[in-house]
């Protein structure tokens, strides 16, 4: 077996009807965060207000703050604070810039309300039945040549990036609980063919590179985590050889992939319309001039667009910009670029440092096993897109993160804590 049963905890769940309904506004806010922004920001105020009505979910909100997780993710939300100060533009720009890393506050509210494994399973179901159902219906729009972002038949989920990354979450998601010990031959094979649904849909249908590498990052990264042994590399080795059976077999995943060689030959400036791969290669030039030229404390939160549009222009000799060039950018595609450039050589260090948190997080199997594969993958990924910083992937990313990475509740020191608030909210009037 791949993955042991994750441990009941054979105890009431503490805060009662309250605290399951902020397990359920967070379940809801994970769904938004691919289907619809208004339904993510609506769950989370609901789950935050629910959060702080109630006596044991302060006290676990407390007690993960204190964890790795929790403190890495609180003291980078208080580094982009800080790098607000030295910005050169507006404060309403310095604002609205920073605001995008609320999602570390998610993090920490998620982990102290999934404390119990049993939700844990329910978040993890919940995700897999919506986006596998997604999958289905994109196949459909796929066959009839329908979507919601052109040119990209087949587009669901708000954009190509946020559904590839949508579908890679739920294959490994699936994957997981299928293989748990005790679970029913028919939800096995459920599980099993809602991982093929999505599988096929993100090789054949989505457009979207990054959820393709990601997947293949947290696949095997799973296996080097979850087998032992021989089975180990036996599994890295299969998984090997079904990425490039899928390559093989797949023209538009081989197309998404020559397209990158091709594209990054030349950054022509006068082409009628920008390529992904030449407008990143472009920015992040720009980006690492800049970076050199400010490396510790960089251009604040938010003052990274006139940085770079004074910048670009050196780069081309302070001749005119034409075409897709002279589009002011915003983003670096690159989210350790952009950390640097924001908040300098302290905003790298917090970003890392939420990185090791969350991987010294302990937390119960197989759910860590499942966070840190993705936790993987999104390393990869953010080397090409600014995933922490972008709604739809940062909002998954935290509840993934808090949710999986949740400690168990009643355990270690905030035991007597927790128990003592649960007594004072059931007796007080």
């Amino acid at each position: 077996m791949l993955a042991a049963e994750p441990p009941r905890l054979g105890l009431p769940e503490a805060g009662g009807k309250r605290d399951a309904a902020v397990r359920v506004a967070l379940i809801a806010a994970a769904i938004g965060s691919f289907t619809s922004p208004p339904l993510t920001n609506i769950a989370v105020a609901l789950a935050l207000v629910l959060a702080l009505a109630s006596a044991p979910m302060r006290s676990r909100l407390v007690d993960v703050a204190r964890q790795p997780l929790g403190r890495s993710a609180l003291a980078l939300f208080a580094v982009m604070a800080l790098a607000m100060l030295w910005a050169g533009v507006p404060w309403s720009a310095r604002f609205a810039a920073w605001w995008n890393w609320r999602t570390m506050l998610l993090i920490v509210l998620a982990a102290a309300a999934f404390g119990d494994a049993r939700w844990k399973e329910r978040f993890g179901l919940s995700l897999v039945v919506s986006v596998t159902l997604a999958a289905i219906a994109s196949w459909g729009m796929w066959a009839a040549h329908v979507t919601l972002e052109p040119p990209f038949a087949g587009t669901l989920l708000r954009n190509h990036v946020t559904q590839s990354m949508a579908l890679a979450v739920a294959v490994l998601i699936a994957v997981v609980l299928a293989a748990q010990r005790g679970r029913s031959v028919r939800a096995r094979w459920l599980l099993a063919g809602a991982a093929l649904v999505c599988l096929a849909n993100l090789v054949a249908v989505t457009a979207g590179r990054s959820g393709q590498i990601a997947l293949a990052v947290a696949a095997v990264s799973a296996a080097l985590l979850m087998l032992t042994g021989r089975r180990r590399w036996q599994a890295v080795l299969a998984l090997l050889a079904l990425a490039a059976g899928l390559a093989a077999a797949s023209p538009a995943l081989q197309q998404r992939f020559r397209l990158v060689a091709q594209e990054a030959s030349a950054v022509d400036c006068d082409s009628p319309a920008e390529n992904s791969t030449a407008i990143r290669l472009l920015l992040w030039r720009t980006t690492g001039a800049l970076i050199r030229a400010h490396p510790w404390l960089g251009y604040g939160v938010g003052g990274f667009t006139p940085a770079y549009e004074e910048e670009v222009r050196r780069q081309v000799h302070e001749q005119p910009l034409t075409g897709w060039c002279a589009r002011p950018a915003h983003d670096p595609h690159n989210q350790y670029l952009r950390v640097t450039v924001e908040a300098g050589a302290l905003g790298l260090i917090a970003f890392l440092g939420l990185l090791a948190g969350a991987a010294r997080q302990p937390a119960a199997q197989p759910y860590r096993s499942c966070a840190l594969p993705l936790l993987a993958a999104w390393c990869v990924t953010s080397l090409f897109s600014s995933h922490f910083q972008t709604f739809n992937e940062a909002h998954l990313i935290a509840l993934l993160l808090g949710v999986l990475l949740a400690p168990e509740a009643y355990s270690g020191k905030a035991q007597p804590a927790a128990r003592a608030a649960n007594t004072a909210e059931r007796t007080s009037p």
